[in-house]
C-alpha cells in the first residue's frame, strides 16, 4: 500500500519516481562513470524504482521497523556512487532519515536503526544492523562475505513489492545541513540530462544527481575519475549538460 504525503507529485520526489515509472520508465535516469576504472552504469526510472523497492524490503528483511534512521555511510566514502542513491532513496520510501556521516562519527549518533557500508569498510558497526555493499558494477556480492554484517547482494532475492510509508518525523536527511522533508519539495526540478562530478557536500550530490531530475523528469550523468578533457568528451557523448553540482 501506497501512502502519499499531502503534496502534489510533482513536488514529491518519492511520488514522482512513481509517475515516472508508469509513464517514462525505460529512460535513462542515472548513469554512473568511473573513468579511471572504466566502468559504467546506467539505470533506467523503472530499473532504479526496482533496486529501491528490493533495498527497502531488504531492510524489512532484517527487522528493521518503520520510520528508521539509517547510516549511509556511501554518501561520504563513494559520494555519486549509484548504490548510495539507491539506499538513500530507500530509507526515505520506509519514511525514514538518511544519516550521512563519516563511518567514525557513527559512535556519537545517537538511535540508529541501520548502517549501510562500502567495500573499504565493510565490518559491522558495533550494535547496528549493518549491510555491506561491494559496490560492483553490476550489484554483485563480495568474493569474501565479511563476518557479521548482510551482504547487500541478499537484495537480489528481495520481492519487487512497491509501497511507501508516511514518514512520522520531521526530519529526512543529516549531513551537514539537518533538512525536514518539506525542503525536498523546494528542490529545483530539472528536465535536462546533465554531467557533473559529485560534490564532497553529500546533500548537494543528492539534490543534484537524485532529487531534482526526478522531479522535472531529466537524468544525471556522475562521474568520478578523468580528466577535463575526458569530462567534455562523456557530456559530448552522453548529450549531457556538463555542469557543477550546486
Amino acid at each position: 500500500m501506497v501512502l502519499r504525503a499531502n503534496i502534489p507529485p510533482s513536488s514529491d520526489p518519492l511520488a514522482a519516481l512513481e509517475d515516472r515509472v508508469d509513464t517514462a520508465g525505460s529512460k535513462p535516469l542515472i548513469t554512473w562513470y568511473d573513468l579511471d576504472q572504466g566502468i559504467r552504469t546506467e539505470l533506467s526510472g523503472r530499473t532504479f524504482a526496482n533496486w529501491v523497492d528490493k533495498s527497502a524490503n531488504l531492510l524489512v528483511s532484517i527487522d528493521v521497523e518503520d520510520c528508521p534512521r539509517v547510516a549511509n555511510t556511501l554518501l561520504v566514502t563513494d559520494p555519486g556512487h549509484w548504490v548510495g542513491l539507491v539506499w538513500t532513496m530507500a530509507i526515505w520510501q520506509l519514511g525514514g532519515q538518511v544519516v550521512a556521516v563519516p563511518r567514525e562519527e557513527l559512535a556519537a549518533t545517537n538511535l540508529l536503526d541501520a548502517a549501510i557500508v562500502g567495500p573499504r569498510d565493510r565490518h559491522p558497526v558495533p550494535g547496528v544492523e549493518t549491510i555491506a555493499c561491494s559496490l560492483h558494477p553490476l550489484g554483485a556480492g563480495f568474493r569474501d562475505r565479511p563476518n557479521g554484517v548482510t551482504d547487500y547482494a541478499e537484495v537480489l532475492s528481495q520481492p519487487d513489492v512497491h509501497w511507501r510509508v508516511q514518514p512520522e518525523n520531521p526530519i529526512c536527511f543529516h549531513g551537514n545541513d539537518v533538512l525536514r522533508w518539506d525542503e525536498l519539495t523546494k528542490v529545483t526540478p530539472s528536465s535536462e540530462r546533465v554531467l557533473f562530478c559529485p560534490d564532497p557536500d553529500p546533500w548537494t550530490t543528492i539534490r543534484t544527481a537524485l532529487v531534482a531530475p526526478i522531479l522535472g523528469g531529466g537524468s544525471a550523468v556522475v562521474a568520478v575519475g578523468g580528466t577535463n578533457e575526458q569530462l567534455a568528451s562523456l557530456a559530448e557523448q552522453e548529450r549531457a549538460i556538463l555542469i557543477q553540482a550546486s
